[in-house]
């Protein structure tokens, strides 16, 4: 591109703050503008990341020419809606992981970006990241794989909030919000890139006294390979990820952002295999302007983000996850 992408933010969240931070290492992006319905926090989000453009009109936001796509990181249930909205003006999008709530909304997304030649990309931080290539270009070292443990157990910041009576975002399924949505989508999306669709999965949870999901675990048949996903907004966890193979394993941390991925041997060797960036949404950013500059296919990342979606459906059905009228919208 002779100008950078210019990307106009949909939410004023800490999530916003941190692709304001990745654009401003990224190869060719920068934020144009912002959009909140509350014009006194949008103009003191803009004032803040120094982003030129603020909008309190939707219309209006998604009209601008000073925009040529939109990132959205509202909460869960808008992002079908407003996906929709965007590419109806002619905006690329990049949503925040969950693409939608379910498989039917995904597929009438990507549909509709294909019909007019737009781009849309799921913003999921491991599927972009350097560090899902070092796992599959060293997954032959761990020799015939057994079982993978998938782990991302973290505690909201904003938990204690809802046990002193508040009812913060995060903790309102009426909004699309669920540990399963919010956390266990990294692990099946990296689930699913490393060892495709298993046969059969099998899911619990446990729930907080407004109805939201807060922590589960699923168990993912692959036949001679046993996977664990275990996940949790209201406990941390101490364990790192691992796929254990017969020769040994790989082990690595938070998903969302990993830090490290190690080799262990079986005769006691290691291998440091990983060096991170500081915030590592710049991936993700850098592949969506790239496709965006080469008008390049999005069907392998389409299918990704519908194999993971099927799979939050059944997950969703097994569990019990109902968003209510708000899934309608």
């Amino acid at each position: 591109m002779d100008k950078p992408l210019r990307i106009g933010v949909i939410g004023t969240s800490f999530v916003s703050d941190w692709i304001c931070e990745a654009a401003r290492t990224s190869d060719n992006c920068e934020i144009a503008a912002v959009f909140s319905r509350d014009e006194a926090r949008g103009k003191a989000y803009a004032e803040a990341q120094c982003i030129g453009c603020c909008y309190c009109e939707e219309d209006a936001f998604l009209s601008s020419p000073e925009i040529d796509a939109v990132y959205i990181a509202s909460p869960n249930i808008a992002h079908y809606r407003q996906t929709l909205a965007a590419l109806a003006h002619g905006k690329h999008v990049f949503c925040e992981k969950p693409l939608a709530i379910n498989a039917a909304q995904a597929e009438c997304m990507m549909h509709t970006a294909c019909e007019k030649g737009l781009v849309l990309l799921e913003a999921i931080r491991p599927v972009h990241d350097p560090f899902l290539q070092v796992l599959k270009d060293n997954l032959p070292k761990v020799g015939r794989i057994r079982r993978a443990t998938f782990e991302f157990c973290q505690y909201s910041s904003r938990y204690d909030r809802f046990k002193a009576g508040e009812r913060p975002n995060v903790f309102e399924a009426a909004l699309g919000n669920a540990a399963l949505m919010d956390l266990a989508v990294y692990c099946l999306h990296t689930c699913v890139a490393l060892f495709g669709v298993p046969r059969k999965l099998t899911a619990g949870a446990s729930f907080l006294s407004n109805g939201t999901e807060a922590a589960g675990t699923m168990l993912l048949d692959y036949g001679d390979q046993q996977t664990t996903i275990a996940y949790s907004k209201v406990t941390n966890s101490v364990s790192p990820s691992m796929i254990q193979g017969e020769e040994g394993s790989l082990v690595f941390d938070t998903l969302n952002q990993p830090s490290y991925v190690r080799m262990l041997y079986r005769d006691g060797r290691t291998e440091e295999l990983f060096t991170p960036v500081k915030n590592n949404m710049v991936h993700e950013l850098n592949v969506f302007s790239r496709m965006i500059e080469a008008d390049a296919s999005t069907a392998e990342y389409e299918e990704q983000s519908l194999r993971v979606m099927r799979l939050l459906d059944e997950a969703r059905r097994q569990i019990g996850i109902d968003f209510g009228d708000g899934e309608k919208r």
